[in-house]
Order: C-alpha cells, then structure tokens, then sequence
C-alpha cells in the first residue's frame, strides 16, 4: 500500500484537494476529523483539555474550538499544553485506520495531516510520499480570515504557528500550486493521481 501525506498550510485548500481525490475514489484518513472524534462529549481526552483551560472552554457540552483557537494559537506555552493532551490519543486513532485500510487491501491510501511536518509524521515509516498544497501568502491570510472570520492579527497568528510554507515545499515530493482556478487545481491533481497509480505497484507488498 502507497501511503500519501497530503498538507499544507492552513488556508491553501487542502481541504478541496482532498475532497477531490476522495471523490475520485481515493479512501483518505483525515487527522482533523479524527481530532474532532477523540473530543467528543464523553471522552477521556475532553475532559483533560477541561481541567488543564478551564470549563468556560466548553459550551452546551462540546469543545468550544473558536475560544480554544484564540487561547493556543497567541501563546505558544498553552498550545504546546493542548499538543501534549492531543496528539497521543490523535497519533493512536490514525494508527487503527491506516492498519483497517491496509487490511483492506487499498493500492492506495491519502492521510491528510495540516501539521504533518510539525507533528513528526513524516519521520514515520508509514509515509511513503508527501504532496504539499500552497498559495501566496495574501490568498492565504484572505482565506483564513474569509472561513473562520478573523481578522488580519488572528490569522496571521493562526498561518505563523505552522511551519512556513516554503519550508513545507522544499521537503515535498510533490507540489500542487492553488493560486489558480478550480480548473488548473484539478488538473494538477489529475496529473498527481495517474503518477500515483502508477507508483503504487511497487508497494503492494508493505
């Protein structure tokens, strides 16, 4: 099975790069959705981020994400806090759906990660290639303002607590450019999944 780190920095429309591979078939383990089920009312890992920020960080039972947001992302301490809390119980749920979609048999398996890099993926054995999504810095701050209306200070504090995107590019196998329309996105990924295909013969045996 051909494992796929698909990133990029918040704003550069990972996110539709993964609908799009996910919509041309491609099975996709995706770190934020995985993050959003390890917070569930109920869970262990809720109750920690409670008592280390407080119970105002809960509202009507669920993880208040935009006041968590605005605690961690101007103070670098407080999210070290949230990570060491996070991504443990986050690292082990993506191991039992990459060892699912392996026992399936998958040619091919996408895991979208936004912090691959800053987490330590990529230093797994389990990554085989890295695609980075990316865009100019104005289009990405506009985008990240625009989806979590924020202004200019917030999402520039948002974009700076990722590693910067040029950095992201150099240790990338492959680059899909975003400063475009929909139509140039796609067939840079049209590209990227006949490449893919082609390549995951060799690691049909992992």
């Amino acid at each position: 099975m051909l494992i796929i780190g698909l990133t990029g920095g918040i704003g550069t429309g990972k996110s539709t790069v993964s609908k799009i591979l996910r919509d041309a078939g491609f099975p996709i383990v995706d770190a934020d959705v995985v993050a959003r089920e390890v917070v569930e009312p109920g869970t262990h890992t809720l109750e920690n981020i409670k008592l280390t920020f407080g119970p105002d960080i809960i509202k009507n039972g669920m993880l208040d994400r935009h006041k968590l947001g605005d605690i961690v992302f101007s103070n670098k301490a407080e999210l070290t806090r949230l990570n060491a809390i996070m991504q443990p119980v986050i690292n082990s749920a993506m191991a039992d759906k990459i060892a699912f979609w392996r026992s399936q048999k998958v040619p091919v398996l996408i895991i979208d990660v936004p912090l691959l890099f800053e987490r330590g993926y990529k230093n797994n054995d389990y990554i085989d290639k890295v695609v980075v999504v990316t865009t100019d810095s104005q289009t990405q701050i506009n985008r990240v303002k625009a989806r979590d209306n924020l202004d200019d200070a917030k999402a520039k504090n948002r974009i700076n607590s990722q590693m910067p995107l040029a950095d992201k590019i150099a240790r990338a196998d492959y680059v899909l450019d975003n400063n475009g329309d929909q139509a140039f996105l796609e067939k840079q990924i049209k590209n990227l999944m006949t490449e893919l295909k082609e390549i995951a013969p060799k690691y049909g045996t992992k």
